[in-house]
């Protein structure tokens, strides 16, 4: 117990036995935050994880322990509650360190957007908001790898967790009393899923990629692909390996050969990768089976009918009092208006609880300009 602050009593754990120990003390809801380096690798290292159960706070050394099973055991459980805000780093850490998807997630950032008008409120705006206390966040930043930490890190790392449950009861609370508790589940199922990035996927990612043709497209999907392999194979950021740029001007030439890599890329990066990139590059334009093209910008046309579903929908938002983004966010909309475009229907971000408040709205506007 390195210092104790107010009635909080804080762990730190650096033994498996330590861990298993504290794992058992916890209750049926908990605050997560995770601290984690993610400079020259591609996956995050973790450097620290933080958990709030009670009025217990326990700091898991993870360059220490090695026995990870109760702790994984209770993340599992879909019986208990985890409490994070902004989740989406926390589970990916948590998939690359330990391989699993903790259930039973819920995420104050999200709960609080369905009561209030902001989506992406920051940790320490919301405890000021719900609670009226200030939190330093200077050593969001610092090196969470060192040891010892030092004590403004730790009481970082306290605080951060601290406050996340009773923030989390308040909000749940306001949910079920604007009758929005089931529309935070139903998102919450969706966020909390966390699945690894497939590499032939990335392709997608890649700008300008619509403008390519079906052959070059396949040939881009096999670049992108080897790289991620090998950016992760090697665990260093694939802008280390290459550029998307490169990828995207070699996906268009016929015939890749070292010279024409030469003029792209530096020397030892031709020597280091040359021959696989060529070979993926033959690998793709060799492919029978191309893969489909991208979509390509909205016209004009298409573009007005954009403009008019997220008015309708942000103003239904501000109605509502609740974020904009919710109902309104672009990818969410546009997608919806390219699948109207091909099946007549509303796309499924539109089923459910927001086709109860915009569905009959949405298909009104794309009905008549259909």
């Amino acid at each position: 117990m390195p210092y104790r602050e107010e009635d909080t009593s804080i762990y730190w754990i650096e033994s498996d036995t330590e861990l298993a120990r504290a794992v058992e003390s916890w209750g049926a809801i908990i605050a997560l935050d995770t601290e984690f380096i993610r400079t020259n690798t591609f996956y995050p290292i973790p450097g620290l994880y933080q958990v709030a159960s009670n009025s217990n706070i326990f700091l898991i050394d993870p360059l220490l322990i090695e026995e990870w099973q109760p702790f994984k055991d209770y993340l599992l459980d879909p019986e208990t509650v985890k409490v994070l805000h902004a989740c989406q780093e926390d589970l990916e850490l948590i998939y690359a360190h330990l391989q699993i998807v903790p259930q039973n997630v819920v995420d104050t950032q999200l709960a609080n957007a369905y009561v209030s008008e902001n989506y992406s409120l920051s940790y320490a705006k919301l405890v000021e908001q719900n609670l009226g206390l200030q939190v330093d966040k200077q050593q969001t930043r610092s090196d969470w790898l060192q040891r010892p930490l030092s004590d403004d890190q730790l009481h970082y790392a306290v605080v951060d967790v601290e406050h996340l449950v009773a923030i989390f009861e308040q909000l749940q609370q306001q949910l079920y009393d604007k009758s929005r508790w089931s529309w935070f589940q139903e998102d919450m199922l969706q966020r909390a899923n966390y699945r690894e990035p497939q590499p032939k996927l990335y392709y997608r990612q890649v700008k300008r990629a619509w403008q390519l043709n079906p052959e070059q497209l396949t040939t881009l999907q096999r670049l992108c692909e080897w790289r991620e392999q090998t950016a992760r194979k090697l665990d260093t950021p694939r802008n280390r390996v290459i550029w998307d740029e490169h990828l995207f001007a070699f996906a268009q030439v016929r015939n890749l050969n070292e010279p024409t890599l030469s003029k792209f890329l530096p020397a030892a990066v031709v020597r280091r990768y040359g021959r696989k990139l060529i070979e993926a590059h033959e690998r793709g334009r060799a492919s029978t089976a191309t893969v489909q093209g991208l979509d390509r910008p909205l016209s004009p046309s298409q573009g007005a009918r954009l403009k008019a579903l997220r008015d309708v929908a942000r103003e239904m938002a501000e109605s509502l009092g609740m974020a904009p983004e919710l109902l309104a966010r672009k990818k969410d909309v546009e997608a919806c208006l390219r699948h109207f475009m091909l099946t007549g229907e509303l796309s499924a971000t539109y089923d459910g609880w927001r086709g109860d408040v915009v569905g009959a709205s949405f298909l009104q506007i794309l009905e008549t300009a259909a």
